[in-house]
This record gives C-alpha cells, sequence and structure tokens, in this order.
C-alpha cells in the first residue's frame, strides 16, 4: 500500500489565516499555543487511496494533555488516525455515565449528551469504536438487572392482585369458604401497572416505537445509543424507524417528545429527550442518513473522517490483550463508579445538580473566539455555510470541558468518594484552550464532510417517475433487457423500476417474453365500439 501524499488544504487557508491572524484573529493561534505549533496544523489534510480529502490526524500533544482515563485508552492504539477517532467516540460515551451533572448554555441546563458520527470506508479500523463502547457495559448491566427484578416482582404483585379479586368476588356471592385470608378483602389493592423495561445501551436496531418507549423508560437520564454501521439503520423499514429522525432532532437541545399511540399505554410524553450516540458509517451509509444539509439533522453531530487505509489490528500478542484487558477494566469500573455516584441526585431539579461553573471572564474568551471562527470560516471558506454548525458546537463545547472537569477531579481525589460533595466544578485555562482546538479541528472535519455530501448530491443523477406505458413508448419494437436498462438509465430510471416496468408491461399485454431478455411490443386490436368513439 502506498503512502499516503500530505498536502494542505487549498492555499487560501493558510494564506487569509496566516496574514489576518493577529489582526482579526488572534485567538485561532493562542488557543492552540502549547498544543500544537500553529492552527495550520489543523488544517492539514492528506489525499487518501479514494483521492478525497480528510483531515490529518490530531498531534499526539492534543489528547496526551487530556485526563488519564481518555490518554491511556487511546495510547492502546499505534494509529494516529485510529486515536483522533476513538477520542471522538469517547466523548459521547463518557458523557452517558454521567447522566446527572449539567452544563448551561444560554438560559437553560443540559445533560452531557453528544452524538458524534466517524465516518470511514470499509476495512479502515473504524470498529475500534466498540471497543470504548464497552466501557458503559457495566452500567447497562446493572439496570438491566434492575429492570428484570421490577418485571419480576411485578409479576408476584399481578399474581396476588388476581387472588385477592378472586376473593372479593367470593365475598360478594357469600360463599366464604373459598376465602383465603378474610384480613386480605379488606385491603384496597388497584390492578398493579407493569413497568417499562430500562437499559442503558439502546439496541443499534428497533423500531422507533420501541425507542420511544425506552427513552421515556429511562427518564431524566442519557440513553447511550452505539451505532456499528449507520447503513442498519438506513435499510431498516421506513415506518419503523421514520420517527427515529425526530429524536435525533431532539435530542441535540433536549426538546420535548410526545408520541400518541391508537392504545393508552403507547402514549409517552418525553420532557427531555437525553441521548449520546457513537456511530459509525461509509460515506455511502452518511449520504443516506443524511438525505441533504437543508433540514438541520447534518448539524446536529461532530464528525471524523477515517483516511481510506487497513488499519485492522492484527492478532494481539499475551502482553498486548493482557493491556486491553487491564486498561478497559479499570476504566469501565471507574465509570461505574462515578454513575453509582450520582444515583443520590437522581429525580432532583436540575438547579441541584452537580454542574459546570464558567466565570464571566472564560465566558468573554469563549464569545470572541466563537465571534472570530464564525468570521474566519466566513472568509476562507465562503461556500462552505458552517455557520450553523459552528454555533450549535458551543454546546457540545461545555459538555466535553464538563467530562474533563470530571475526571480531573477524579484523579485529584483519588477516588470516586466525595467527588460531588463540592457541586461546582471548574475549568482549567489550559482544559479550556484545548476544548476550543478541538472545535477548531470538529469544523475541519465538518467542512470535508459537507464537501463529500455536497458533490455526492450534485453527481446523483436525477430520478423521474414515469409509468410503465409511457416507458413503453421509447423502447423499440423488439429490444432486450439490456436495452430496456440502458434507456431507463438515460431517461433517469434505475434498473430496478425498469425490471418492475417490464413485468407490468408483461401482465397487462403491452409486451410479451419470447424467450428469456428478449421481448417484443404487441399490437393490441382495437375493438368496433372504440372505433366507432374515435
Amino acid at each position: 500500500m502506498q503512502e499516503s501524499n500530505v498536502n494542505q488544504q487549498p492555499k487560501s487557508y493558510a494564506d487569509v489565516l496566516r496574514e489576518t491572524q493577529q489582526e482579526e484573529f488572534p485567538l485561532l493561534s493562542e488557543v492552540t499555543r502549547g498544543l500544537v505549533e500553529e492552527p495550520i496544523t489543523l488544517m492539514n489534510s492528506i489525499y487518501d487511496e479514494d483521492g478525497v480529502v480528510v483531515p490529518c490526524a490530531l498531534p499526539d500533544t492534543m489528547w496526551k494533555s487530556l485526563p488519564q482515563m481518555i490518554s491511556e485508552t487511546l495510547s492502546l492504539y499505534d494509529d494516529t488516525d485510529i486515536r483522533t477517532m476513538l477520542l471522538m467516540a469517547l466523548m459521547p460515551t463518557l458523557g452517558s455515565a454521567m447522566s446527572n451533572v449539567r452544563v448551561r448554555h444560554g438560559q437553560r441546563l443540559y445533560s452531557l449528551g453528544m452524538m458524534n458520527i466517524c465516518v470511514g470506508p470499509s476495512a479502515s479500523g473504524k470498529g475500534c469504536v466498540g471497543d470504548v463502547a464497552s466501557l458503559v457495559d457495566g452500567i447497562n448491566k446493572i439496570i438491566c438487572e434492575e429492570s428484570a427484578q421490577a418485571q419480576a416482582d411485578h409479576r408476584k404483585r399481578h399474581t396476588r392482585y388476581k387472588r385477592l379479586s378472586s376473593q372479593l368476588n367470593f365475598a360478594a356471592k357469600g360463599d366464604v369458604s373459598q376465602l383465603v385470608d378474610v384480613n386480605d378483602i379488606a385491603e384496597e389493592v388497584d390492578e398493579p401497572q407493569a413497568p417499562l423495561r430500562r437499559m442503558h445501551k439502546l439496541p443499534a436496531k428497533t423500531t422507533a416505537a420501541n425507542y420511544y418507549r425506552l427513552l421515556y423508560a429511562n427518564g431524566e437520564n442519557i440513553s447511550y445509543l452505539h451505532i456499528p454501521e449507520l447503513a442498519e439503520m438506513s435499510a431498516a423499514n421506513k415506518g419503523s424507524f421514520g420517527d427515529f429522525m425526530y429524536i435525533l432532532l431532539a435530542a441535540q437541545n433536549e426538546e420535548q417528545l410526545h408520541t400518541g399511540r391508537k392504545t393508552d399505554d403507547e402514549d409517552y410524553l418525553i420532557e427531555h429527550t437525553r441521548l449520546a450516540m457513537a456511530a459509525t458509517g461509509t460515506m455511502s451509509s452518511v449520504r443516506e442518513f443524511i438525505p441533504n444539509l437543508e433540514d438541520g439533522l447534518s448539524t446536529r453531530f461532530l464528525y471524523h473522517n477515517l483516511p481510506a487505509k487497513s488499519t485492522v489490528r492484527g492478532e494481539m500478542d499475551e502482553a498486548t490483550a493482557e493491556a486491553f484487558r487491564d486498561v478497559y477494566g479499570h476504566h469501565r469500573g471507574v465509570l461505574t463508579d462515578i454513575w453509582k455516584e450520582l444515583r443520590p441526585f437522581e429525580g432532583k431539579a436540575d438547579e441541584e445538580l452537580p454542574r459546570l461553573i464558567i466565570s464571566d471572564e472564560q465566558r468573554e474568551y469563549i464569545d470572541e473566539y466563537y465571534r472570530q471562527l464564525v468570521s474566519f470560516v466566513a472568509l476562507a471558506l465562503p461556500d462552505k455555510d458552517l455557520r450553523a454548525p459552528i454555533l450549535r458546537s458551543r454546546l457540545n463545547l461545555y459538555r466535553m470541558l464538563m467530562i474533563i472537569a470530571v475526571l480531573r477531579r477524579y484523579e485529584e481525589l483519588g477516588s470516586v468518594e466525595g467527588m460531588f460533595g463540592e457541586k461546582r466544578f471548574a475549568v482549567s485555562e489550559a482544559d479550556l484552550k484545548w476544548g476550543l482546538a478541538y472545535i477548531f479541528y470538529c469544523m475541519m472535519q465538518t467542512s470535508t464532510i459537507y464537501d463529500r455530501l455536497r458533490r455526492e448530491e450534485c453527481e446523483e443523477p436525477k430520478r423521474v417517475n414515469i409509468s410503465a406505458l409511457a416507458f413503453a413508448q421509447y423502447l423499440p419494437q423488439c429490444f432486450t433487457t439490456a436495452v430496456a436498462n440502458e434507456k431507463g438509465e438515460e431517461l433517469g430510471i434505475k434498473s430496478r423500476a425498469v425490471s418492475y416496468h417490464l413485468r407490468t408491461l408483461c401482465v397487462k399485454g403491452y409486451i410479451e417474453r419470447i424467450r428469456q431478455g428478449v421481448y417484443r411490443k404487441v399490437v393490441k386490436r382495437v375493438s368496433r365500439k372504440n372505433r366507432l368513439a374515435a
């Protein structure tokens, strides 16, 4: 495999920043100082094997400065692109384990549910995201066991309810001989309602109605969704999965969702849609998942582009496998302990929960940085239309800073006990600059994704709706399947639709099949009645 050629992005990128950064965009250089040599480093790109431009991997200084849980996990992987991708997948995974903490954005408090998508070709190594998704397996196991116990308790209560109902019926008839316990008759017993099944990790492939049910059952807690391949959702039945897009649209800002079904037990009102998602997929599956850039769905996500190169891990030696088990096992236990430490806050008002505190000076710094970033992108990339994803990224910035602040406090205390005794979490200047630099890098990734989505949108042939009878007018008297497909391609009709039209024409008697793959038009006789009418 030939080594990829490293090139910079179009010259206007570098020229605009270098010429104006001291006057108009000084913070773009300041926030990266100590992390990278200059912002241009975050804008470098490579041409992968498919000839597609993707941003370079983050330098080691960008992830080694993070808390130990993150840096140790990423250090298990040798490939720099894989490490950069896993950092993107780690953030929603870690945030889902910290349900009962909040960050303030505008006038509201939000949880740490983030939705990130890792894009890469087949066999590029993006399956490693499943490794970091396993960090919340301990949390999911506890919730599933509690849910199973609640189901078992319900069955016992329901059995007792049926027994008492039977006793009351016998008492009404005066047949006291059938009473098991006369004292039970005096008890006021309502029919117990079956509890909804709960789980932390949502299934990657299910119906939209089940997603609503699971989100409703999880209440104020964050639900975690790991999608190994976006094509699974795109290929699913549209009737079952159509409403799931509304969940994604609502999850970014934790908006209200309400679904009304035919029966009362399927009428769910979700006050706050809290969802953390780490997904992977090829560019074609992303194109199906996000059909256009105008409906706002694309701006809900942070993206990572994985170059087209085979980086799948080979056979591990015993020492490497042991290191993976130790690191992941330890961090899985720590995350579960942090989640348990936050459980006493369940059900409390948002104002009473631990939350991130950003000083007035830091907030002014962030305001100025975002002003400069929007201005820079508008000047350097006028055709990219990145204003919406840049503004939406601010909430995700606060979420990432809160995740880092929680992990910093854990390292400071050395244990989870008493971590949330002090409910205010401050962010250091170094971590703030890291977050702003990372947002800058994410916008470069988003720019590349938008380029590829628009390119495929322009290159995609326009499909037209044409009836089978109208299609027959374009076909010669005798023709083959290949000729019909050729004519269909000229008209913008898919081969599947061509086959459907041919079957329809055969059934209705407009064409007949002479032999396999060869057809002939049938001249229908006009009846005397129709001739007179003509």
